[in-house]
């Protein structure tokens, strides 16, 4: 039984707490939903309730149609940014 287990996360596209979130961005635990109305939109990206401004050409698209970031698991910090790639903030296509 301990075998199978292995296997069955080692496959991919196997469901984790954070099943779409790329590790990159979260570690599996530093991503999370963030709700339409505390996400206000600007001319060229979008605000965030702490002030963090996410440009449209920084944004990810999001692929459940809602607003997520990752930061640390208790929501404060600053929003993950990777080198040469873009924020680790996801966007519904077409919102702004």
């Amino acid at each position: 039984m301990k075998h199978f287990a292995v296997l069955v996360f080692a496959l991919p596209g196997a469901a984790l707490a954070h099943s779409w979130y790329p590790y990159e961005c979260c570690s599996d635990r530093d991503c999370f939903p963030v709700s339409v109305q505390d996400v206000r939109a600007i001319p060229g990206g979008w605000s965030l309730p702490d002030g963090t401004i996410v440009a449209h050409g920084e944004a990810r698209a999001s692929p459940d149609g809602n607003f997520h970031v990752c930061r640390r698991q208790d929501g404060t910090g600053p929003l993950i940014r990777l080198h040469k790639k873009p924020a680790c903030f996801w966007a519904p296509m077409g919102s702004s």
